[in-house]
């Protein structure tokens, strides 16, 4: 099933890292954290893909894992909706040295 609930890990390059759940519903991601939300699209089917994330701060009280209250992130990843994996590599907009990696596993089905 292509449509889930992923709890999500990731890294920056600044070395800071945090965890959020997204939702993935027909190719459609969105999700986010205490403070954070972000969204984008991964494509309906297992396998690779690229594409732009949106990052933008909802509610004060934390920083950034890249410094930034609002971005794009241009990823490249694979998505395994038969192993219930996400996961991806990205680099900010405008500032390619600052980086996440990303890697989620399901932990329910969308409905």
């Amino acid at each position: 099933m292509a449509n889930g609930i992923f709890h999500v890990d990731f890294r920056a390059s600044t070395g800071d890292h945090g965890d959020g759940l997204v939702v993935v519903k027909d190719g459609a991601v969105n999700g986010g954290d205490p403070n954070y939300l972000y969204q984008g699209k991964v494509p309906n089917e297992s396998g690779p893909f690229e594409s732009n994330f949106t990052v933008r701060k909802w509610r004060e009280g934390n920083t950034n894992v890249v410094g930034l209250d609002d971005y794009t992130l241009l990823a490249k990843g694979q998505v395994n909706y038969e192993a219930g994996t996400i996961e991806l590599e990205g680099a900010v907009v405008g500032a390619p040295q600052l980086t996440i990696q990303l890697k989620g596993r399901k932990i329910q089905d969308a409905v």
